[in-house]
Formats: C-alpha cells, structure tokens, sequence
C-alpha cells in the first residue's frame, strides 16, 4: 500500500536542464507572472515511451531572449523541442524539433506514436497560415528523422488541436473558428471540432466532422487512442455560466465514422480541466476532470462508449496534466492486475487511482509545497516505487519525482 511523504522526508528533487543553441530554460524571471497569460512561455507537453524502452518528451516553448514578455505583446513565439532520458538515467539534453523562420508561434505541441514508432508532433500554428492560424503537423521516425517533414497542413484555420495514435494510424482532432465573449476571461470560444485521420507516413486518409454548426459553440478538443477506436473528448460552451458542457463521443478510424454520436457526460466542468487516458491492461478509458465547485471527478468508458464506472468528489485535477500510469498486481487479489495511475492534483500533490475493468478507487493523496501550473504536464513510472514528472512554468522545463512506498 503506498504511503504519502513527510515534508522533511524524501521530497522533489529539482534538476538542471541544459538546452541547446541559443534555449536556457531555467533563469531569473523579472516581472509579475500572474499578470501574464503563462501559455506564452509554454505550452503543450508530451511523454512519448519509444520501441527502445527509453522515453522522449516533446514540448513547445519560446527562446531564452523572447522569456520576459511584457503584459503589451500580443504575438507568441515559439519553437518544438525534444528530449530523451530512460529509466536509468533522466539527463536531459534537449534539441531543437521544430522551428518556424518567421518566429511565429507552433504551440501547444501534442504528439503520439504508431505501433510501427512514427512519431507525430501537431501544433496551432501562424507561419504562412491564410486565415491566421492553421493545425500543422509532422512525422518522424524514433530517430527523429523526418518522414512527413514540417510544415504539412492539416486544415488552415484549424486551431488548439491534439494528436493520438491508434494502432498505425493517427488522428489530429482540432478546433475551428472562433465567437468572441465568454469562456475564459470573456476571451470567448472555439466554434466547431472537427478531426482528419493519417497513416503512420503522414497521408491523409479521411476527415470528419463532429460537432459543426451554429447551434452549439465546440472548442478545446482532446482524445486518446486504444488499438480500434478514439475518445473525443471536448468542451461546449454553455450561455450565462462560467463553467462548460463536457462532451465526448466514439470514433473508428478506419471506417472514418463515430461508433457514438456526441454526448454530454456532465454539465459542470471547469474550462480546459479535464483529461483522457486509454488504460490497455484493462481496456478502459479514463476521463477525468474538475467541476465547477472545484471538485474532481472520474469515468471509465469501454470501447463502444459506454460509461462502466465513476467516481466523484475526488481532489481537483490540474488543468493540461497528464498522469504516470503503470500495470500494478493487486495486493487483495494478487492474480489480478490493475492499472496505477498517478495525476497532478491542484494546487499541489498527486492522487493515486486504482483502475480494473469495472471500477475506479483512490489509494493515496501525496503531498508537496510545489505549485502546478495549467500550461503542460506529463509523467512516467522510472520503476514501480519512481513516479517522474516534467512540468512547464513560465521558468522553463522542471522535473520533479516523488518515491513511494508500497
């Protein structure tokens, strides 16, 4: 059974990260970051496991000199970069993966990886986009060699979108257009969500659109892949409320078609706090997310859509976080094997879940003073004690790692 820390007993251990060329990611930041919007100095962030047993992490972020914005800038900019590390060792040296030559922005970075080790990184992106944001994309293989190379386009106009795997395919969801007021600081929203599908090469195989219209405003969109199907997972904007719809739906790839119709599962969630994870052990979707009132919440979703179990009233999950996820014995029924997945919990923290095929429970809350922030987070198991995590902030990449005890 695992244990939380004591605050005097092992903690976070921080590490320096080293960026080539002109990038260094940790400095002395002069300014007020809560007046600032802290996407514009990253965001976006995926762990990658690779064939080798190592892992890469993928994330977008602007240049050292670009670091200490003012409140007046109105244009991002940013690159892609990569980093790799294994279980044995998590030395960071990270590279430069995608560049635009105009400076523009390519963020939030979304990338995902095919059975046969193609790599797929998409990004929003305004470098020679004709309508002033485009979804872009490119391939490479786990060498980083290029396959597809940067910048294909997979719809001009398209915006905030992310990337999953299923099997050898990939599938870009991604958002279009745009209604101003309301959402986020009256900021307004997304308008329509749409998806195209691609071989592990980058060719596009077919499109579709899953929530298009005027009756009904769609944006933030994120999935996850099993080896047959996607969840779509979104948020509608909902008139005179601060919080949203929480929409997702069924989609298979190789038929281009939604084996579920879009469907709300709550009313009550709190703008872009939510996630999706496909737990293969057990074959089960995990939505997760945070209400309105600031509480979390859970959904385990079979492959044809339907809910199997939930769980409420857990701890709020952190906005753009992804959890650690590894295969655990279970200690009552040591045949049996369960999912442990560890999330960010806001402000500070982590929850631990135990997930089988009928049912979510909570194990453990840990503890810790570091404050997350909403712009990217992702993690891995390093053994089954080692839970590791790379976090954005507006002073760079940070790595953290917590110990448990069984």
């Amino acid at each position: 059974m695992l244990r939380s820390m004591s605050m005097t007993g092992e903690r976070i251990e921080w590490f320096s990260v080293k960026l080539l060329l002109i990038m260094t990611l940790f400095f002395s930041f002069v300014g007020h970051a809560e007046d600032r919007d802290l996407r514009a100095f990253q965001h976006g962030l995926d762990i990658l496991p690779l064939p080798n047993g190592h892992y890469v992490s993928i994330w977008s972020s602007v240049v050292s000199e670009k670091l200490q914005l003012s409140n007046n800038d109105k244009e991002w900019s940013h690159d892609v970069y990569m980093a790799s590390f294994s279980n044995l060792s998590t030395r960071l040296s990270p590279e430069l993966l995608i560049s635009a030559p105009d400076h523009t922005a390519q963020e939030p970075a979304s990338s995902a990886i095919s059975r046969d080790g193609h790599i797929m990184v998409t990004m929003e992106d305004a470098y020679q986009a004709k309508h002033e944001l485009m979804q872009s994309y490119a391939v490479f293989d786990t060498q980083f060699k290029s396959i597809a190379p940067y910048q294909q386009v997979a719809f001009d106009g398209g915006h905030s979108g992310h990337v999953a795997a299923v099997d050898n395919l990939f599938v870009i969801f991604f958002s279009e257009g745009w209604v101003d007021g309301g959402g986020v600081d009256d900021l307004g929203s997304g308008d329509d969500v749409l998806l195209k599908t691609y071989n592990s090469i980058g060719k596009e195989l077919g499109q579709l659109s899953v929530s298009v219209g005027d009756n009904h405003r769609d944006w933030w969109p994120i999935l996850a892949g099993s080896q047959h199907v996607a969840l779509l997972l979104w948020q509608r904007f909902v008139d005179d409320k601060t919080d949203a719809q929480l929409m997702y739906s069924i989609y298979d790839p190789i038929k281009n078609t939604l084996l579920k119709q879009p469907v709300a599962l709550r009313d009550d969630v709190q703008y872009y706090t939510y996630d999706v994870q496909f737990l293969p052990t057990v074959n089960r979707f995990l939505i997760t997310g945070t209400k309105e009132n600031n509480t979390g919440f859970a959904y385990l979703i079979d492959e044809q859509g339907s809910v199997v179990s939930a769980l409420s009233m857990l701890p709020p999950f952190v906005r753009e976080a992804q959890p650690a996820i590894i295969d655990y014995q279970n200690e009552v029924e040591p045949h049996k094997v369960v999912e442990r997945v560890v999330y960010p919990i806001a402000p500070s923290g982590l929850v631990v879940l135990d997930v089988n095929k009928t049912s979510i429970s909570i194990k453990q809350r840990l503890y810790d003073p570091y404050l997350w922030q909403y712009i990217g987070t992702d993690g891995v198991f390093l053994d089954e004690q080692t839970v590791y995590f790379h976090t954005l902030s507006q002073y760079g990449l940070k790595e953290m790692r917590w110990h448990i005890q069984k």
